[in-house]
């Protein structure tokens, strides 16, 4: 009878742990099957409308690898394209974003728009912010990857418009500004900026819709584009800070308004790991690198500055 008893109660435990496995089972395939509706909302660039990028020089050594658990994102702000023309427009903003997939931080090296490189197809040099215009994302991936000596996983890149667009959807940022930033956006005063805002702003935390950001991070009459570098890291900040104080169903809601603006060339692989995380990566803080080194000099035109540095930099921010 004892047994009988015994065997009774670990054919319980076995039908118990089976319930749980089975549960856990269920649980992890309704995440996935979440996470891959979620990519499915993302608008893909198909890789014949991203192949016109020219070959590197043979000589050109392959990008600097990285861990597995690491993945390298290019971010690219854009000018809208000329309608008619064919003109893509320009590159505004290029920040890499390295996030650790184990560790769930972000760093973030932003790139001076006025860098003067080597351009394969042009057989000339022009500066990052127009590789755009000839080349397309693709093309500034291959910039990036072949003067700073670093692997790039994919890109992902968003216009004026969706900007504001995804600024909005998460309810707007709150940015410190200060009394020179607060006279360029309300256009008073002897600054001529070319932006300014739909509100009133004024010196200290002011809570910016999506059209008010965007002319923020535009903003470089009051300083230049290094100024202007920083503005945009703050936004990433700020947009960071906000999401993380989303509700969870205001989150889900922003997301799915969010995902369709955003242009990738990710693998789909690569964007369920980023996803998984995601959690992480709402929590952390930006670490941020400015590339080159100001140097006291706010020249448009960067060329007077030493690459190898500016790879060795980079490659020891990335550790």
């Amino acid at each position: 009878m004892k047994v009988k008893e015994k065997w009774n109660r670990m054919s319980q435990k076995k039908k118990t742990v089976s319930k749980v496995l089975v549960g856990i089972l269920i649980l992890l395939l309704l995440l996935a099957l979440f996470i891959v509706c979620k990519i499915a909302r993302l608008t893909f660039d198909k890789p014949e409308e991203a192949e016109e990028t020219a070959a590197a020089p043979a000589s050109a050594a392959e990008p600097a690898t990285h861990s597995g658990n690491i993945v390298n994102v290019l971010v690219l702000g854009t000018d809208l394209p000329l309608p008619g023309t064919g003109d893509r427009g320009r590159c505004d903003s290029t920040t890499l974003l390295s996030l650790n997939l184990l560790t769930g931080s972000i760093k973030a090296v932003s790139f001076e728009r006025g860098i003067s490189i080597y351009v394969p197809s042009l057989w000339s040099d022009e500066l990052l912010t127009h590789v755009y215009s000839y080349e397309g994302a693709p093309g500034m991936v291959s910039a990036i990857e072949r003067n700073f000596d670093v692997k790039v996983d994919g890109y992902v890149q968003v216009n004026f418009d969706t900007f504001a667009q995804i600024v909005d959807a998460i309810g707007g940022v709150d940015v410190e500004l200060t009394e020179e930033e607060v006279t360029a956006l309300n256009n008073e005063g002897y600054i001529y900026a070319g932006v300014w805002t739909q509100a009133y702003v004024t010196p200290g935390k002011n809570h910016l819709n999506g059209h008010d950001t965007l002319e923020y991070a535009r903003l470089r009459a009051v300083d230049d584009n290094f100024g202007r570098q920083q503005r945009q890291r703050t936004v990433m900040q700020a947009m960071l800070k906000q999401v993380r104080n989303l509700p969870l169903f205001r989150l889900n809601h922003a997301v799915n308004k969010i995902l369709p603006l955003i242009h990738t060339n990710l693998p789909k692989g690569t964007l369920f790991r980023i996803f998984l995380h995601a959690p992480q990566f709402i929590g952390s803080n930006l670490k941020q690198l400015q590339v080159p080194e100001k140097e006291g000099s706010a020249s448009y035109t960067m060329s007077n500055f030493s690459f190898k540095r500016e790879q060795e930099r980079i490659a020891e921010f990335l550790k």
